[in-house]
């Protein structure tokens, strides 16, 4: 005959009313604070979702702004890599350019101060230059020993001639002859004047 001692085997896993108070306020903490997490992340995410929706509504009117005020297109917009590579391409073109213009030879300002004080009775019969000296021809009366000679007149003043002197590095007359013009008979003197480099 089996014997029944009627041992409670499950009292150790009842808890007591005060462990079973703690338990059930630490899930409703627990709870709370899951969600409060929540409310939180879901006010962050409708700020960015907001943010997001007035940066896109932002940008669409600045390309309707961009595309009405200049011919640019928004395939532009759509392709910005491409944009970047032409830009670049212009900006080497422009760096050529600007490079080609600082080694151009300002010619102006030598012609300037080689012909504006020409004595009366000279005047200019031939033009030529390059980047390393400019050949010109001038017409003036025939050499006399009252006036003097007007070679070396022209050369002293050229010699002077502080602004002209800084740009070239020698005024020489190449040859001298004489030549009839109509009745008259004048002295025509070709120039070689080398630039600074």
């Amino acid at each position: 005959m089996a014997v029944d001692f009627k041992i409670n085997l499950a009292k150790d896993l009842t808890s007591t009313p005060e462990e079973r108070a703690r338990f059930y306020n630490g899930m409703l903490v627990y709870l709370v604070v899951c969600a409060a997490l929540m409310v939180l992340v879901a006010y962050l995410a409708s700020v960015n979702m907001q943010q997001f929706l007035a940066n896109r509504q932002e940008r669409i009117q600045l390309l309707r702004t961009v595309s009405s005020v200049s011919d640019i297109d928004q395939s532009a917009f759509r392709n910005p890599g491409k944009v970047y590579a032409d830009l670049e391409t212009h900006a080497m073109t422009i760096a050529d350019l600007k490079k080609a213009l600082g080694q151009r030879v300002l010619l102006l300002p030598i012609m300037h101060n080689l012909f504006i004080d020409l004595p009366e009775g000279v005047s200019l019969q031939s033009l030529s230059a390059n980047k390393s000296k400019l050949d010109f021809g001038l017409v003036m009366p025939p050499p006399s020993d009252s006036a003097g000679d007007p070679v070396k007149q022209l050369r002293s003043a050229w010699e002077e001639n502080e602004e002209l002197m800084k740009r070239v590095s020698t005024i020489r007359p190449v040859t001298g002859e004489r030549r009839v013009m109509g009745t008259t008979s004048v002295f025509y003197v070709q120039f070689e004047c080398l630039l600074n480099k």
